[in-house]
């Protein structure tokens, strides 16, 4: 499921507010809702609002955006339009409908959101609706402040579970996914090296049937899943590596009760206590592991503030390698940072500003008919400082220190300028300046 338009009658700070999320002419999907979407805007416009107003429309799930939203009289209209089906060739509209009392109380009116039924007079839609449904895993939220904490509680189960919301639930929590796998992956190693040490009690100079049963180990190894060699190579392992660090596959327990989250390592085989790993190292794997073990497919992701705790190389990546462990997923990305929009092409941007009412409206970005062609710029092939200064609306190129050099600067030219048209160039007064203006100019080209 993705959803191509969201309309708002009257929600705080948006007023009859439209966003039509798919793509444009002269794209191969046009008309398709967009795989991913990204929200900027100056702080208070209202990005995490929309990120939270999404669960409600499409599955009657409550993240209290309602009752947070302050004190007002009157009705509100929020409306969905989201398409399912191999293409997204169906389409289906929920709105909801609430009421702000004078003490600020919220109260939900109507919902109506997607249900079996609506689709029982059409025997077509009925039968793609059939086959979406089972392939679908709903939604899954990634809170700006995610719970770093690791402690498992193996009665959690995410296989009961048709909304992950991570603002509700710890996140490590989706490693209890792999753990009876994991279980198993042990105690069938421990069997084969009980196996070996039997050899060796039995005959210690039988080297033939030693090495034999080496070799059993060996093939086993080459040829079970090991679940958390999987996780490493496939999901973790590359992220980790820019922090010069990698998943710990040989783990060293004896029973179930040892098996804990995931451990991590040095290059050099140190293992790294959980309670010393970077708030980095925790936002990569607190973030990747679920959509890794999870697998959601046909499901709507949210992201806000993907870019916390991350360094620019990082945040760089992340937003493709999201999308590269989810299968027909449609992202919602929530930033403040120029780096993670640069993964966005202008028509994946919703950019949100305040009109001089106080309202929200979204920036475009297109002039004329809204064409590929047509889009003035693409933070995907601009530098850094551009998209600071033309899609974040920067309108300094530096810090206030650099402006005061560069007035100081232009001060000293303007004055050796003066002295050199009264033919005084040579003077102390000219020379001294000169001095200074060398001295400003090489400090400030020392960093550009």
């Amino acid at each position: 499921m993705k959803i191509s338009k969201i309309h708002i009658k009257d929600f705080h700070q948006f007023k009859d507010f439209t966003l039509d999320l798919t793509y444009p002419q002269g794209h191969e999907k046009v008309g398709q809702p967009l795989d991913k979407v990204c929200f900027i805007g100056q702080s208070g416009t209202g990005k995490t609002s929309l990120l939270e107003l999404i669960p409600p429309l499409l599955f009657d799930y409550d993240t209290n955006i309602i009752e947070k939203s302050g004190s007002a009289v009157g009705t509100s209209n929020i409306q969905a339009t989201y398409h399912f089906g191999e293409n997204y060739d169906y389409f289906y509209e929920s709105y909801l409908e609430y009421e702000l009392d004078r003490d600020g109380q919220s109260y939900v009116l109507a919902y109506d959101v997607f249900d079996e039924n609506d689709f029982e007079t059409n025997e077509i839609t009925q039968n793609v609706y059939q086959d979406w449904t089972g392939k679908r895993s709903k939604l899954i939220y990634f809170p700006a402040n995610l719970n770093f904490n690791i402690d498992l509680d193996e009665n959690y189960d995410f296989n009961k579970k048709n909304i992950v919301d991570f603002s509700e639930d710890k996140v490590s929590t989706v490693w209890n996914l792999i753990l009876e796998k994991i279980q198993n992956y042990q105690e069938q190693e421990l069997k084969i090296r009980q196996d070996i040490s039997k050899v060796v009690e039995k005959s210690s100079s039988d080297i033939e049937a030693i090495q034999k049963a080496v070799k059993q180990l060996e093939d086993w190894k080459n040829s079970e899943f090991n679940p958390i060699k999987d996780v490493a190579d496939n999901c973790l392992d590359p992220l980790l590596a820019k922090f010069k660090l990698r998943v710990k596959t040989e783990l060293d327990f004896k029973t179930k009760d040892d098996i804990g989250f995931i451990k991590v390592e040095d290059f050099e085989g140190n293992e790294i206590p959980h309670g010393l790993w970077s708030t980095g190292t925790k936002q990569v794997i607190l973030s990747a592991l679920p959509l890794y073990l999870l697998k959601p497919k046909h499901t709507v992701i949210l992201f806000d503030e993907p870019e916390r705790s991350l360094y620019p190389d990082l945040q760089r990546t992340v937003v493709n390698y999201y999308s590269s462990l989810a299968e027909s997923c449609q992202f919602f990305y929530s930033t403040h940072s120029p780096i993670i929009a640069s993964s966005f092409d202008p028509w994946e941007i919703v950019e949100l500003k305040f009109n001089k009412e106080g309202k929200v409206y979204r920036e475009t970005y297109f002039e004329g008919e809204n064409h590929v062609d047509n889009y003035k710029w693409n933070p995907k092939y601009m530098r850094w400082d551009d998209i600071l200064q033309r899609v974040f609306d920067l309108e300094d190129d530096g810090s206030p220190d650099r402006k005061v050099k560069l007035d100081e600067l232009a001060t000293l030219n303007v004055k050796f300028k003066k002295l050199k048209t009264k033919e005084q160039e040579h003077s102390v007064e000219a020379l001294e300046i000169v001095k200074n203006i060398e001295k400003l100019s090489k400090e400030l080209s020392k960093w550009n």
